[in-house]
């Protein structure tokens, strides 16, 4: 039996090369058990996650698909068992894309190059927006709550360049970052400060500036206090410590 890795970082996949799971139900079952993997999922959970509006034998119906999920995967070294509790894909959770992503996130290493080399390395799992091929909205509530943890992985990944001296390089990815997420303060934080570190101040300003603007104009308020701390500090001149002693973000 030759075992494969999982992907959900992306489009689902196997990576074996050898098994393809064409049928869109197929796939939603296999995401939700992959999401959960080694631990049993009930059946009610799983048509909920299968099915935006569960047929009416919806129970039968996935029973058949948890045979053809059994037979896709079984060379594979791969196994569906049922319990008393519902179904468990019985797969080392090392060979799913998501959970080597968390267990290197979680790892915490006092080494602040040996912490960004891990973050770095999960990050690079991602192939693109996750579960992007699946269609169920349950599972489309799990993919915005893994989008989430990437973008928070983001930030303490670029949090750690800039510590480390990289803050020129970076201006790029941030301005990018800040155009696709313009609500999202910390990313403007991070492109204020590394161009005020590359000799750019009066690009940060206008950063804060624009941001300032677009949030009365779409929101009513103003930008929250770290940031507007951040801009009172560039303006003032005075010497600005790593944005992990800028204190709380958002505090209004």
């Amino acid at each position: 039996m030759e075992s494969c890795s999982f992907g959900l970082l992306g489009e689902l996949s196997i990576n074996d090369g050898a098994v393809a799971l064409k049928a869109a139900k197929l796939r939603c079952l296999l995401a939700a058990l992959l999401l959960r993997v080694g631990r049993p999922v009930s059946q009610r959970d799983l048509i909920e996650q299968v099915w935006d509006e569960p047929p009416a034998r919806a129970g039968s119906t996935l029973q058949v698909y948890v045979v053809r999920l059994r037979q896709a995967l079984g060379s594979l070294g791969s196994s569906v068992v049922r319990s008393s509790t519902g179904y468990r894909l019985d797969v080392d959770a090392g060979l799913v894309d998501v959970h080597r992503f968390r267990r290197l996130v979680t790892r915490h290493d006092p080494d602040r190059r040996t912490e960004l080399g891990d973050l770095r390395e999960a990050l690079s799992l991602w192939r693109g927006p996750a579960l992007a091929d699946v269609t169920s909205e349950a599972l489309r509530f799990e993919a915005d709550r893994l989008d989430e943890e990437r973008l928070v992985v983001v930030e303490r990944r670029i949090e750690l360049e800039i510590e480390l001296g990289a803050h020129r390089e970076l201006v790029p990815e941030l301005s990018e970052l800040t155009r696709r997420h313009p609500l999202r303060e910390r990313f403007t934080e991070f492109l204020m400060l590394a161009l005020h570190r590359g000799g750019r101040s009066a690009d940060a300003l206008k950063t804060y500036r624009d941001v300032h603007r677009m949030f009365a104009h779409e929101l009513g308020v103003r930008p929250g206090r770290r940031l507007a701390e951040l801009h009172e500090q560039i303006l003032s001149g005075r010497e600005i410590g790593a944005p992990s002693c800028l204190g709380p973000l958002n505090r209004r």
